[in-house]
């Protein structure tokens, strides 16, 4: 298993609005048949401060075919254009 952390930065004015949409897209993550869970957390000293982790059953469900898939764009078209940037991404796996 591999977990997926990504970390998003709202756009000045749009913290609500990219949390919500975080809420609407994660379910596309967690249709997924290699996602074993998904959850999103919210920043307590920077609101505009997203955490989503995501628990892949390998790296390559997620990179090869999550995000290659119809699902990847479902997840991000509520989010589009309310964050800073590209994403931080990581993969870490236990050990």
């Amino acid at each position: 298993m591999v977990t997926e952390v990504a970390i998003f930065i709202a756009l000045p004015g749009k913290e609500e609005e990219l949390g919500q949409g975080i809420i609407q897209g994660i379910e596309f993550i967690r249709q997924h048949p290699e996602c074993i869970s998904a959850n999103a957390t919210r920043c307590l000293e920077k609101p505009g401060r997203y955490m989503l982790s995501v628990v892949w059953s390998s790296l390559e469900a997620h990179v090869n075919d999550f995000r290659n898939s119809a699902l990847f764009a479902q997840w991000r078209a509520p989010i589009n254009g309310l964050f800073e940037e590209k994403p931080e991404v990581y993969h870490y796996q236990a050990y």
